[in-house]
């Protein structure tokens, strides 16, 4: 089983693949699981004729990396038990999506936690699974019960006052501007402006709640 410290220009184009036949491509979350079950259900879920593994994490330091190395060479070793050949691959980063991207190939089929998810904007998280079907239009089934959620509380209320703050500042920039064309225009002119700018400022805040999530 190679283990791949890999960055993403270093990922090799064939995803590690060593022969023909169909893959199993695991996302192996990056915290404390129970490896025996999480070994069995691999078995379980793989399709009939299936005979390659490759179990994926992601991680993004140097601690995280050596947690994840055991925990991969543990679940490898069970799984090979099974009869299967087993990769394991650690790629470095923070996207899931960038990573699967590199590595997986035609006919590839993707077990992941359900309850695992990647943020899709400033305010807006989606299912991992969700994402990787719509991104990549990738075959992927389920292993629930792996996974815990992190508490993400207080990240998601800065999230939420950033967004807040940039919506008072296009208000208040907005204001300043009509207040501005109110002094120095009159008639059907400073009403003109005035409708448009108003077009403009409720423009504005919808895009950036678009762009945000």
């Amino acid at each position: 089983m190679a283990f791949n410290r890999l960055i993403e220009k270093n990922l090799p184009n064939d995803g590690g693949r060593t022969s023909n036949g169909p893959r199993l491509v695991v996302i192996v979350p990056d915290q404390d699981l129970d490896v025996v079950s999480f070994s069995r259900t691999i078995h379980v879920l793989a399709s009939p004729g299936v005979t390659d593994v490759l179990l994926m994490t992601v991680v993004h330091n140097f601690d995280s990396e050596m947690a994840s190395r055991r925990r991969l060479a543990t679940i490898g070793t069970l799984v090979r038990d099974f009869g299967y050949e087993v990769e394991a691959i650690a790629y470095w980063g923070r996207s899931w999506v960038k990573a699967l991207e590199k590595l997986l190939r035609p006919g590839d089929r993707v077990l992941c936690p359900p309850e695992m998810s990647v943020r899709t904007g400033l305010r807006k998280q989606e299912a991992l699974g969700s994402v990787l079907r719509r991104r990549l239009d990738a075959d992927i089934r389920f292993m629930p019960g792996f996974y815990v959620k992190t508490h993400d509380g207080f990240v998601r209320f800065l999230l939420q006052v950033a967004y807040w703050v940039v919506v008072l500042g296009i208000l208040a920039g907005f204001f300043f501007i009509e207040s501005d064309v109110a002094r120095q225009t009159t008639g059907w002119v400073s009403q003109t402006l005035m409708v448009v700018l108003m077009i403009a400022e409720v423009g504005t805040v919808y895009l950036w709640t678009v762009i945000t999530g």
